[in-house]
């Protein structure tokens, strides 16, 4: 079986974008120290984007069932965009997961969720893709 490193790689030209290094490292290290995260990981088969407005940076995460390549930019296969400011990303991989599902109800979670009613966070395709942007929340959650 593949490493976690050897599973979530940078596509050439990524490696400049730090945004993309902090996922790669993020994601490698949950699935290497909560190994029930492979379950989720190896589900998703779709491209997210990531637009950090404030920052103007762009990636894409691209899975591929058990392999996620993370580009500079969005793609064009990315079936949900998530728009979020800097001061968001560390908060969503923050919040706690009860249940299967990301829990709101913490001081993390509220946080989250006014920044979603604010439009401080835009998801397009959420609806259409529910299933797979859980399994992402639960993936990136280090809690």
């Amino acid at each position: 079986m593949n490493t976690a490193a050897e599973q979530v790689k940078l596509a050439e030209g990524a490696e400049e974008v730090g945004l993309a290094v902090m996922l790669q490292d993020l994601i490698s290290q949950n699935l290497e120290q909560n190994p029930h995260k492979l379950k989720d990981f190896k589900k998703l088969n779709m491209g997210f984007g990531l637009r950090v407005t404030d920052a103007e940076v762009e990636i894409t995460m691209a899975f591929t069932k058990g392999e996620l390549t993370l580009y500079s930019g969005i793609q064009t296969d990315a079936r949900i965009l998530i728009d979020i400011e800097t001061d968001l990303v560390m908060a969503m991989s923050n919040l706690q997961i009860k249940g299967g599902m990301p829990y709101y109800f913490d001081e993390t979670g509220m946080e989250v969720l006014k920044a979603m009613l604010s439009r401080r966070i835009k998801v397009k395709g959420i609806f259409a893709h529910f299933p797979s942007m859980i399994r992402l929340s639960r993936l990136l959650s280090v809690n």
